[in-house]
């Protein structure tokens, strides 16, 4: 029954699209939580611009890349992102070169995991947040209620142009505002989203677990890095072993065969080996 309400869900909107700026070989372009917050602000700017045509689902800011989750014809998602892009180039210039690519998402587990790979971006590579605290995106919005300190019609036009940098927009003035940005819930679908996962578990389960659903779309994307918790790095190599060596056990492997497998290890796409081979090594002795 909920998979089926999450299936009608799913084909009550579309197309979607996973849109994405390249991680590697891309410059910093956010040095600060000050820069951060100011893209924040012109991401709200845009999602409400460009309302009711484009609908935005998910996403996350890192301080090189984006990745939205979204639906709306091509050209709208496209505008948005050139929309973004132009507000922030004259504070981030090395935006200029940063171009938007997008990939269709064909089938509702097909949104589910580009929805958590989102989400998982910003905790993963940074150690000091957990799922529901990287600030810079909607991930710390589903299934978490944040308290309404303020709302935009409390903060006066100085304030305003210091959030935008420049002419403050005319928003909804009862949009809520966290750490001197417009919160997601405000322009994000965050009821949209969550009703495409069965319940909360489901969610929970997802964003901590079902690793090589991830790593797929990090390989299909091609130039996005792949990042996994510690606990994440045990269950590849435990697999890797399993398959590979037929054992239930990392410390099962004979000295030969740890020996063997580092040529495996070091082939392995994406620079996992950087990942796989100290945990592999401290688990098999």
């Amino acid at each position: 029954m909920k998979e089926r309400e999450c299936e009608s869900t799913f084909h009550s909107c579309g197309p979607y699209w996973h849109a994405f700026t390249p991680g590697k070989n891309t410059p910093i372009l956010f040095t600060n939580p000050e820069d951060m917050t100011f893209v924040m602000n012109v991401i709200a700017q845009a999602a409400f611009s460009y309302k009711p045509d484009f609908i935005l689902i998910a996403f996350e800011v890192m301080n090189n890349h984006f990745h939205f989750v979204a639906a709306g014809t091509e050209q709208i998602v496209r505008d948005f992102f050139s929309y973004v892009r132009r507000r922030t180039l004259k504070s981030i210039p090395a935006m200029k070169k940063v171009e938007i690519i997008l990939k269709p998402i064909k089938d509702l587990s097909a949104l589910r995991n580009t929805i958590v790979y989102t989400h998982r971006n910003g905790y993963v590579a940074d150690e000091e947040y957990t799922p529901f605290s990287y600030p810079w995106g909607s991930g710390s919005n589903y299934y978490c209620e944040w308290p309404v300190a303020s709302r935009y019609a409390d903060i006066s036009m100085g304030p305003r142009r210091i959030m935008f940098r420049g002419r403050a927009p005319e928003l909804p003035e009862d949009s809520p505002v966290r750490d001197g940005f417009i919160a997601p819930s405000a322009y994000c679908a965050i009821r949209f989203g969550m009703a495409l996962f069965r319940d909360a578990h489901h969610y929970f389960h997802a964003i901590s677990r079902q690793v090589e659903a991830y790593e797929e779309i990090a390989h299909e994307i091609g130039d996005d890095c792949e990042y996994l918790t510690d606990a994440e790095l045990f269950t590849k190599v435990t697999a890797i072993v399993q398959d590979q060596y037929k054992l239930s056990k990392i410390n099962e492997l004979s000295k030969a065969q740890k020996q063997e497998s580092t040529p495996f290890f070091l082939s392995l796409p994406n620079d996992s080996h950087l990942f796989l081979l100290p945990i592999w090594h401290e688990m098999s002795s």
